[in-house]
């Protein structure tokens, strides 16, 4: 048996009905607006007014109903980031872990002569690029590779 109910799923759903109510509050607002528009304020000036402060009511609700959901997004996205890097952090940990004295891939010593030990952290196989430095690299080059889409 299955639910569909996932943590993306009921985001969306929550979203979603944010949405909703926001696009039936304008809606109001905007049907109110019409109808204001064929009231005389000079004529019926107690009917205009009520209608002006519904008018204004539902405004200042719906900009609260926004920010609220905007605050909502904001904390979803920050989870989510934390998570993560959570989960980065405990992947590389455990690849460091894992291949600690292997190296990634060996190259002529000569590439890498006033850096070799540096490189060869934590393997110690001359000439030899360790996962560490491995990892770094890798991070640096998908961080700069993405910089322009951010």
């Amino acid at each position: 048996m299955k639910l569909g109910l996932s943590i993306p799923n009921v985001i969306a759903k929550l979203l979603q009905k944010d949405g909703e109510t926001e696009l039936q509050m304008r809606i109001e607002i905007g049907n109110m607006k019409q109808e204001l528009a064929t009231i005389s304020m000079m004529d019926e000036f107690a009917r205009y007014a009520r209608l002006e402060r519904k008018i204004n009511k539902m405004t200042d609700k719906l900009k609260t109903h926004v920010k609220t959901r905007t605050a909502q997004l904001a904390k979803i996205k920050w989870v989510v980031n934390i998570v993560f890097y959570i989960v980065q952090a405990v992947l590389m940990i455990s690849l460091i872990l894992k291949y600690y004295s292997e190296p990634v891939t060996v190259l002529p010593q000569k590439w890498m002569a006033p850096l070799e030990r540096m490189v060869a952290f934590p393997t110690g196989v001359a000439g030899g690029v360790g996962i560490t430095c491995w990892l770094l690299v890798c991070n640096k080059v998908v961080a700069v590779a993405l910089q322009p889409f951010s």
